[in-house]
């Protein structure tokens, strides 16, 4: 359980306890009496120990200079900002200040109201869920190795070299990763490991069972990484649709880790692979129409059933100089609550290795693009409940804490 520290007025205690969710679901909180006792409590903590909320003070200090004071001093593992309205101009202002999240009371009630409906339709969504996994097959269900698909609505944005990366990172601390590459007519994630083609799917249509077929097709992309797809005829990706569920269980049965990469344009086979996904991280970067782009993702993927809690927004090519929280994303649904990450920008050298083919030489550790997108991957596993116990991923899934300069992670979520 992490532990919080908050200021606020008394009248304003219940928006501050009301916020923390938004912050951290694993999280204590200690009220301290006065502004000066807060900062005490932040001077004298292990850095990277304590987060910090600074709610509305009605007297004294002010709340966004208190906080601005606070996150200067650099001991905080997190310093949010709640108030009752918060305008462009504070959200700016916060940000140049180096605080990581503003909260506002509309953000909370929507998140609780979320969470209420999720809690109805688990409550009373059994009997649909059934129905919907019979809808989708008859085969038996997925057992083992979890789905992590990462999906995007624009192209541009980093989410094969991502998914790559991911991939190489998690064979090398020693998870038999399979590397699905769904997009199906146009895929390349074959390239990054410096290969010449991929595994084509269409073999799928062929007579025989999916997993014969499928075992017979992968290919090694990297220690640990065996890869399938796309197509290698454009046109054959319609006969790939009718297999997906069977590819999937193949996958999960004989890896300890599925990765998807997906096309832009959600097919009936990206559809598919979202639903069954145990996470689904949806990635952009600060290109303007990237954020939209991804709020209509997350609309499309909350309406095919997927549950918000298995949603998570990844900031690609982010600042590594720079402490702010990736911005809250309300405009779309499913993004009130997910999880956020950032993914530092690596420079010219990322695309030049991924061009050349050297992803596994990219993700090796000591860099700080390699070091975020391992504490990536280490915080995906964690939740999932697969973290490996080598001491690279566990020195990985502890950097976030800590960092002291820039922060990874905007909304830190201790494994479940």
């Amino acid at each position: 359980m992490s532990e919080w520290a908050a200021y606020c007025s008394e009248e304003d205690r219940g928006l501050v306890r009301r916020a923390l969710p938004l912050l951290d679901q694993s999280a204590s909180l200690t009220m301290a009496s006065a502004a000066d006792a807060l900062r005490r409590m932040s001077a004298v903590s292990e850095p990277g120990e304590l987060g910090i909320i600074v709610g509305p003070v009605n007297k004294g200090v002010s709340d966004v200079n208190l906080a601005a004071a606070i996150a200067d001093g650099g001991n905080a593992r997190c310093v949010a900002l709640v108030c009752e309205s918060a305008t462009g101009s504070l959200r700016s202002r916060a940000a140049r200040a180096g605080i990581d999240r503003v909260v506002d009371r509309a953000e909370v009630d929507e998140a609780e109201a979320a969470r209420a409906e999720e809690r109805k339709d688990e409550k009373n969504g059994e009997k649909n869920e059934v129905a919907r996994v019979d809808a989708l097959s008859e085969a038996t269900p997925r057992p083992g190795a979890p789905v992590v698909a990462f999906c995007s609505g624009r192209g541009g944005v980093g989410k094969t070299t991502v998914a790559s990366c991911a991939a190489a990172v998690a064979g090398r601390w020693g998870l038999r990763t399979c590397l699905l590459d769904l997009d199906l007519s146009c895929g390349n994630a074959y390239a990054a490991f410096g290969l010449s083609r991929g595994a084509d799917l269409a073999v799928l249509g062929r007579d025989g069972a999916a997993s014969d077929l499928a075992a017979r097709a992968s290919v090694s992309a990297a220690p640990g990484v065996s890869l399938l797809g796309p197509c290698a005829r454009p046109e054959m990706a319609e006969v790939v649709s009718p297999h997906l569920e069977g590819l999937l269980a193949w996958a999960s049965q004989e890896f300890d880790l599925v990765v998807v990469d997906t096309s832009t344009t959600f097919t009936d086979v990206v559809a598919h692979v979202v639903q069954c996904a145990d996470r689904v991280v949806l990635v952009s970067d600060d290109r303007s129409g990237s954020i939209s782009a991804m709020a209509r993702m997350s609309g499309l993927t909350v309406r095919l059933g997927v549950a918000r809690t298995r949603i998570a927004r990844l900031e690609n090519r982010a600042d590594p100089r720079s402490r702010r929280a990736p911005e809250p994303v309300l405009a779309g649904e499913g993004l009130e609550a997910a999880r956020a990450y950032r993914l530092v920008d690596g420079g010219p050298e990322v695309d030049e290795l991924v061009s050349a083919g050297r992803v596994t030489e990219l993700c090796e550790p000591g860099y700080p693009f390699a070091d975020s997108l391992a504490s990536l991957v280490a915080q995906l596993l964690a939740e999932l409940g697969r973290l490996p116990e080598g001491e690279e991923a566990r020195r990985a899934y502890e950097r976030p804490r800590s960092r002291r300069g820039w922060r990874l992670f905007g909304q830190r979520r201790e494994a479940s």
